[in-house]
């Protein structure tokens, strides 16, 4: 008892230290920002040394500013004088208007409520940072995310002496005539559209009929093509119509590509001619001479010596089978070429029916093969007990007409045996959507660019034996004959779904999805 009234005193007194001690408030660190003595130049140079808090820049992207203003002795250049301020207010909207100029929200950084300074060095930064993504693009198309942002030091008559702040960053990017058309055009949609999310989920007719037909009367009647007293009949004619403006087959059908089309809003329009201008920016030099297809416009482009030379319609892969992208030469030509029927093909549509009818392959002016390409007698087997999984043949078709590779094919390496062929089925090229083929790209009018071709192909002062003229008589005489380029022409097989030209952008189906993951980024704002 003694004991306890003697420590008691001392453990009371420990308890009242230790209860000031956390009553006492902690004294905070004043802000060396709000220092109305300390100069702005001091206030910049530690702003870049050390960060603040609300400064939302790491140390290498501050090490990248720091550069600058230490040439100007870390003055202010945004904040003064008037003129400094109407610049500064002038990049401030241009910045807003980042999309304007093909680029996300994810690539700019929020400059509301920061102090003054603050302010100057990330409008400063953004500029920066801005421009080397019009110059050297900001997709990472190969992981389908965005790249890191890098600052790109801009002169300094961009910061000081101007107030045409829009037409500055209009001068960015590649300095190629469809690039200046296609960054203008995209500018010019952002100022005069009115952008919306309007987009409609609909299953195809295939999966769910009775669903997808509910789903597209809702949309068309959002769309304005028809209302709730229409009836089925005119509903399928308002599909044709809607269809017909998508540029799809007017078919009255609710196929994939039509659920696509119902699917894109005109954000999304927005944000894909933003990856297209993307893909434009980071697109490898193309030569002087060399053949372009851009699978969503359907077309086809010859170019020698930096002029486009002629144009063509072509018939690319449905969705099931698409067309893929690719970089090949062209080396070789061939006229009433044979086709070698691909084992898919053989074995999914000409097997059932060959059970159906053996004269099949006569009909079709087709011969079928065996081992050490013996030719077999097609009445001689019993094609119903004949599995697809084990189809032990190669089927061949005859040059002529008929022939599914027309008149003229043009050959490229590629890992996807696939090249540019004619069609003896020409009505299709009629068709506004052209995705009918297996993969293989068919052209329009595809001996008139044979005859371009081989009058230009010379090596030095050799010229092919093969022009035009005689290019139209070997097919006048239906000769098959393979015509060996002396320089091979690049080709380029793209995928574009934004195009743009002198007269404005064009847009074009997503097809295959190949940029709905990048797509999807912008939608979700996860930009990576």
């Amino acid at each position: 008892m003694t004991y306890f009234l003697k420590i008691t005193p001392l453990l009371l007194s420990c308890l009242c230290i230790l209860t000031a001690c956390l009553e006492t408030p902690q004294k905070k660190k004043k802000d060396f920002l709000l220092d109305q003595k300390l100069p702005d130049a001091v206030k910049i140079k530690r702003l870049l040394t050390n960060g603040h808090p609300e400064l939302p820049l790491h140390s290498k992207e501050r090490q990248a500013l720091y550069g600058f203003y230490q040439k100007i002795d870390f003055k202010p250049v945004f904040s003064g004088t008037s003129k400094e301020n109407t610049i500064q207010k002038n990049w401030i909207q241009t910045i807003a208007k980042h999309r304007y100029f093909g680029l996300p929200s994810a690539r700019i950084i929020s400059l509301e409520k920061r102090p003054d300074l603050i302010k100057e060095l990330l409008i400063h930064y953004q500029i920066g940072t801005i421009v080397h993504d019009l110059d050297s693009g900001f997709i990472d198309f190969k992981n389908q995310t965005f790249k890191n942002k890098k600052w790109k030091e801009v002169p300094l008559d961009w910061i000081s002496n101007t107030t045409n702040t829009d037409s500055l960053l209009l001068t960015c990017g590649p300095s190629d005539t469809n690039y200046r058309y296609f960054a203008q055009h995209l500018y010019n949609f952002c100022d005069s559209t009115q952008l919306d999310t309007l987009a409609h989920e609909i299953s195809t007719e295939k999966e769910n009929k009775s669903l997808a037909w509910n789903q597209l009367q809702s949309a068309l009647i959002e769309l304005g093509y028809c209302n709730e007293n229409t009836d089925s009949l005119g509903i399928r004619a308002a599909l044709r119509k809607y269809q017909k403006n998508q540029k799809l087959l007017p078919d009255g059908h609710i196929g994939p590509a039509t659920a696509l089309a119902f699917g894109e809003s005109k954000t999304d329009k927005l944000y894909l001619a933003q990856i297209s201008l993307d893909k434009v920016r980071q697109s490898l030099h193309k030569p002087s001479t060399f053949v372009a297809i851009n699978l969503p416009s359907f077309e086809l482009q010859f170019f020698s010596k930096d002029t486009l030379r002629s144009t063509h319609r072509v018939i690319i892969g449905k969705i099931a089978h698409p067309s893929p992208t690719l970089q090949s030469k062209i080396y070789q030509i061939i006229t009433l070429p044979y086709w070698r029927v691909p084992s898919s093909i053989a074995k999914n549509e000409i097997l059932p029916a060959l059970k159906r009818n053996y004269a099949y392959l006569q009909e079709q002016h087709m011969r079928i093969y065996g081992k050490e390409k013996k030719e077999i007698d097609p009445q001689k087997v019993n094609w119903k007990k004949i599995k697809n999984q084990t189809f032990p043949y190669v089927i061949e078709q005859d040059p002529g007409p008929w022939n599914s590779l027309g008149l003229i094919k043009f050959n490229f390496s590629n890992e996807f045996s696939v090249y540019v062929h004619d069609t003896p089925s020409r009505g299709l090229f009629g068709n506004n959507f052209r995705s009918f083929s297996h993969g293989c790209m068919r052209a329009q009018y595809p001996i008139e660019l044979g005859q371009i071709i081989l009058n230009q192909d010379c090596l030095g002062q050799k010229c092919n034996e093969v022009n035009g003229d005689s290019l139209q008589k070997l097919i006048d005489e239906e000769r098959h004959q393979k015509i060996q380029l002396l320089k091979p022409i690049p080709i380029f097989v793209e995928y574009h779904t934004v195009t743009a030209d002198r007269k404005g952008l064009h847009f074009h189906l997503d097809l295959y999805q190949k940029d709905r993951k990048i797509l999807d980024l912008f939608r979700s704002g996860n930009y990576g």
